[in-house]
């Protein structure tokens, strides 16, 4: 019996490195891409409404802002919304909207809800006030480039594209935690999102920021359609998937940055996130056993009890962190190599948390305490919803 598990360990692992290797390859074929602005004319580009829902002040919220209020594009307005006149960066918002007068702002305060869903809540009451085209739904804690929103929708030029998703890359971390929510961002969300694509067919749409036409918006059923899922940008690339559109992830960086996270909101994350993919597809959260080779190791080791236990296990995490080092390059990431000395506990943590979800459905997410069914779909848990 011991046997049989030791190479059953010893075959995850070098699945798990094979896997990663191969992830890397497809990750890097698919960032090599040129992307460059086209010449057109201004009249040529849709109108765009940026979407900015807003809770509280993440790090570094006024430089994020200010890379929207800076954007090189000829027709676009911001919308902010938040639930409270009392959420601090309601400062911030409106001083910028006071310094950039030329880029037409809104700021909706509205704690009305359709749904369970916090974000879906404050991006509805925004929506109605929205007058343009095409709609880019945006997270408050990323920042990009002058050229992002020409990057973006220059994919709507393919007829049969629906919805566009930029390359996600974290950026910024000034302690432990942050460090290991970048790397994992970097190092295995975002390759994730390309794989999933390439070898399943599966196209995963991460809401950090989507851009999507108002038409198709409203044909897949507005966001009243999302209101009660926590995966709500999962299933709206799905629904427009349904009606027979392409989803992209353009080679385009939008920068989620996290500096000063806390151990608590790691794993609170991660938590959520894991039970979130348990409930949509089962089947492929079990492969995710498959792509950590370090915590294999690491089970390896505690199985064989023998000297050869610690050195296995310190190949095993050097091979994985020179894999990891090449995707940060490939991402042009501010992680410095001597960081990556993180990623054997970033992975064992990650690797523990995987099983959460079969011994917990119950989540806190924006200080709301639900329970996750099916499909992400959230029931609240009594007297916690407000």
């Amino acid at each position: 019996m011991e046997n049989l598990l030791v190479i059953s360990l010893i075959i995850v692992i070098s699945f798990g490195l094979v896997y990663q290797i191969l992830s890397f390859i497809l990750f890097k074929a698919e960032l090599k891409k040129t992307v460059k602005v086209k010449v057109k004319q201004d009249a040529d580009y849709q109108s765009i409404t940026i979407l900015k829902p807003i809770k509280g002040i993440d790090d570094q919220l006024e430089t994020n802002l200010i890379s929207f209020f800076k954007l090189d594009y000829p027709d676009y307005e911001i919308i902010f919304g938040l639930h409270s006149y009392d959420d601090p960066a309601l400062k911030i918002v409106k001083k910028l909207s006071e310094k950039f007068p030329n880029i037409n702002t809104k700021i909706i305060i509205s704690s009305f809800k359709i749904g369970l869903n916090p974000k879906i809540n404050n991006l509805y009451n925004m929506y109605h006030k929205a007058k343009n085209n095409l709609i880019l739904i945006s997270d408050s804690n990323t920042r990009v480039g002058t050229k992002f929103l020409k990057l973006l929708a220059n994919e709507f030029e393919d007829k049969n594209v629906g919805l566009v998703t930029a390359t996600i890359r974290g950026l910024g971390a000034k302690n432990l935690s942050s460090l290991m929510e970048n790397i994992h961002l970097n190092t295995f969300l975002t390759p994730s999102v390309i794989v999933a694509s390439q070898i399943a067919n599966i196209s995963i749409v991460v809401g950090k920021s989507i851009l999507i036409s108002r038409i198709l918006l409203e044909k897949i059923g507005g966001f009243e359609a999302f209101k009660n899922y926590l995966a709500e940008d999962f299933f709206m690339g799905q629904k427009v998937q349904e009606l027979g559109f392409n989803i992209i992830t353009a080679p385009v960086f939008v920068n989620n940055i996290n500096e000063t996270w806390s151990l608590r909101k790691f794993l609170n994350r991660h938590t959520r996130w894991a039970k979130i993919r348990a409930k949509i597809r089962t089947d492929t959260y079990f492969l995710e056993l498959l792509s950590n080779p370090i915590a294999a190791s690491f089970i390896l080791g505690i199985a064989i009890h023998r000297e050869f236990s610690i050195v296995q296990f310190v190949i095993v995490s050097v091979l994985k962190s020179v894999i990891d080092y090449r995707f940060l390059k490939i991402l042009e990431s501010d992680i410095k190599w001597y960081n990556l000395a993180i990623v054997p506990l970033k992975d064992l943590i990650i690797g523990t948390l995987w099983f959460i979800p079969f011994i917990n459905s119950k989540i806190n997410w924006r200080n709301n305490h639900f329970k996750i069914q099916k499909d992400s779909l959230l029931t609240p848990i009594l007297n916690s919803y407000n």
